[in-house]
């Protein structure tokens, strides 16, 4: 087993310097070999800040260099195809953040692409890792609320107008092209993951989207209605013109789990009617840096060399619904997933 493995990273943006970055300084068995950027004010930047051995413009240089095992893709969506495709030929197993990519189908080329030379590929749907997270798969499976019957989730927030100017870093975001599409593929398919890993997965959607304030090429109404295989209806909303409480529950048979204020630390579950009602609240912090347990399961994985703990195609299965979600609203059709 590797004492330690060698790590590359694509893109200084804001998730690489706020919890990829500091989370590969913090692991022990990690070594942060160097960054890659388009800017190389930038990368040099994040190498001296972080620790790195060195940074590059050039993304065929970093994942040539034999230190290298991993590489975390921290780039746009729009270039996760891209920069997946060219680590997973250059033998490096792939931490990609999320979404996977714009659509299921470059999803699922880069799922094939790591599968074909031997790679891991993980996706970063960090929050599989919140200790209340575990804690309410857990009594989903031993069946505390019976049968799941139905689920709920929105997740929405209200755009600021000075988010909309063409300096603001972030508007790439709003493009319906260079995003994949509004609010449900950004910070929603963060809860669809969620859903997936909870319930199993997806069956058929319908969905209403539509752009009915903002002056952006993006939706900012999203609106779904989800069948998973087992038989779970599920609602979910996205959207940037109202805010929400960032709402996950599941309704069984016997019972409720509620996980909303999902990055905050409490898990309610709810049992019972009448006289015998009965409300159990788990109190589970998360960890200060969200992405570290992540990091140091995957790289667990690869010393270990096993699979990673989140295969690259259960990452897959949230995009199947945007995707999914997306035809259905274009065609007024129930879609297959």
């Amino acid at each position: 087993m590797a004492a330690r493995i060698g790590w590359a990273v694509l893109g200084c943006g804001d998730i690489t310097e706020k919890r990829g970055a500091p989370a590969l300084v913090d692991l022990p068995e990690a070594v942060l070999v160097g960054f890659h950027s388009r800017s190389a004010e930038r990368g040099r930047e994040f190498a001296g800040r972080f620790g790195a051995l060195r940074s590059t413009t050039s993304r065929d240089e970093i994942l040539a260099d034999p230190m290298v095992q991993a590489v975390y893709v921290a780039t746009e969506h729009f270039r996760h195809l891209d920069d997946v495709l060219a680590c997973a030929a250059a033998g490096k197993h792939v931490l990609c953040e999320k979404p996977i990519a714009n659509t299921a189908e470059d999803g699922a080329r880069m799922v094939d692409a790591c599968r074909a030379n031997g790679v891991s590929l993980q996706v970063a749907y960090y929050r599989r890792y919140y200790p209340k997270l575990l804690k309410m798969k857990q009594l989903l499976d031993a069946g505390a609320i019976g049968e799941p019957v139905s689920a709920s989730i929105h997740l929405s927030s209200r755009l600021h107008p000075a988010g909309l100017g063409p300096d603001d870093q972030p508007r790439w975001r709003h493009n319906a092209e260079l995003s994949g599409g509004g609010a449900l593929v950004d910070t929603g398919s963060h809860r669809l993951d969620l859903l997936c890993w909870l319930l199993g997965k997806p069956d058929r959607v319908a969905a209403l989207v539509e752009c009915r304030e903002w002056p952006i090429e993006a939706p900012d109404m999203e609106a779904l209605l989800i069948r998973m295989e087992r038989g779970v209806h599920v609602t979910t909303r996205h959207g940037y013109r109202s805010g929400s409480p960032d709402e996950l529950s599941v309704a069984g048979t016997e019972g409720t789990l509620d996980a909303t204020g999902v990055d905050g630390p409490d898990l309610r579950l709810h049992t019972g009617s009448g006289a015998s009602a009965r409300t159990e609240t788990f109190h589970l912090p998360k960890h200060p840096n969200m992405h570290y347990p992540l990091f140091e399961d995957f790289n667990r994985a690869i010393m270990e060399g096993r699979p990673p703990t989140h295969t690259g195609e259960d990452g897959l299965q949230a995009s199947r619904i945007i995707s999914a979600a997306y035809e259905s609203a274009r065609t007024g059709r129930i879609v297959a997933v």
